[in-house]
């Protein structure tokens, strides 16, 4: 898919369709997992050459932010920018005083915020519409922390309830934890590409790039220390519940082992006194008691209750 804004436009993105007759001012093409014809034509629009998929994953930091003939190559390896997208995929930018260039494998809402904020100002250049787009970007990456710090609220409330919860409860949580912990991890590796390319356009401020606009990066870059700093908290906050968890469930584990351990020893003096009864003496005097046996029956009831009722006394059976 190829999107095309142009410059001054106010009736929105243009869809480009084989056929349709060339942007006369363009000033952000974006491209959607575009096909080979849409390579060319974006091409062709703007001057530039369109980088491959595994040019925009490169390891190398030299490969993945450059400038070459005048063009910014800048490309964020892993971004993955909605709490449903589970298949990060590569950003790659290019950007020049006239145009702006983005090759994108997956939806954005980011993407899709930043383009409708075209029908809202003019941008001036395509340095002011890269800007939007980092703005963008980093607005939703903050909105998604704070959406993981709220979930972190409400799980911490159901792990530190007065009532007890059992094991399986507990392991939901863990689960729970895990899945924020993902997302999170997922927002830290989108940033971190963010960031790489803000301290690039900053260091490496170009000509064409307007002094409002660094202005704008400046602040961007300050967000983004902030957001790093959330992000310490964020993570310190799911080990900690992660640790609570794992406590919870060992503290129920061994409240279960303790019942059991009260339990075995309960038994202990029953199965003596039926091992003294089930012996074969020549003369045992209980076999002539009329109430032997009830008596047998209730001493041995008595001596279980007697060791259950001192365990209790002593708080041994409480679940705390």
């Amino acid at each position: 898919m190829l999107i095309i804004h142009e410059h001054g436009k106010y009736t929105g993105p243009v869809r480009w369709t084989v056929g349709m007759a060339k942007p006369n001012a363009p000033i952000w093409v974006d491209l959607i997992d575009p096909n080979e014809e849409e390579r060319r034509c974006a091409s062709e629009i703007t001057g530039l050459r369109v980088p491959q998929r595994n040019d925009v994953v490169n390891l190398a930091l030299s490969s993945r932010i450059r400038t070459d003939d005048g063009a910014m190559y800048l490309s964020i390896p892993y971004f993955a920018d909605s709490p449903e997208n589970h298949h990060p995929a590569p950003v790659g930018i290019v950007v020049t005083g006239n145009v702006l260039m983005t090759l994108r494998f997956e939806d954005s809402p980011a993407f899709k915020l930043a383009s409708e904020s075209c029908q809202e100002h003019r941008w001036e250049s395509s340095a002011d519409a890269l800007a939007t787009l980092i703005e963008a970007i980093v607005n939703l990456a903050a909105k998604r922390m704070e959406d993981v710090s709220a979930d972190l609220k409400t799980l911490s409330d159901r792990i530190f309830t007065p009532q007890r919860i059992g094991t399986p409860a507990l392991r939901n949580c863990m689960l729970e934890v895990g899945r924020l912990e993902g997302e999170q991890a997922r927002n830290r590796s989108s940033m971190l590409g963010v960031q790489r390319i803000v301290s690039f356009l900053r260091a490496k401020k170009p000509e064409w790039m307007p002094d409002d606009v660094e202005v704008r990066l400046r602040v961007v870059e300050h967000d983004l220390r902030t957001l790093d700093e959330f992000d310490d908290q964020v993570t310190t906050k799911l080990q900690f519940l992660l640790d609570a968890s794992l406590g919870f469930i060992s503290t129920d584990q061994n409240h279960v082992m303790k019942v059991l351990t009260v339990t075995s020893v309960a038994t202990i003096p029953p199965v003596i006194l039926v091992g003294v009864w089930g012996m074969n003496f020549k003369k045992m005097p209980e076999l002539d008691w009329t109430f032997g046996y009830p008596m047998a029956l209730g001493a041995i009831v008595v001596s279980i209750l007697l060791p259950v009722l001192f365990f209790k006394w002593r708080g041994w059976l409480e679940g705390d």
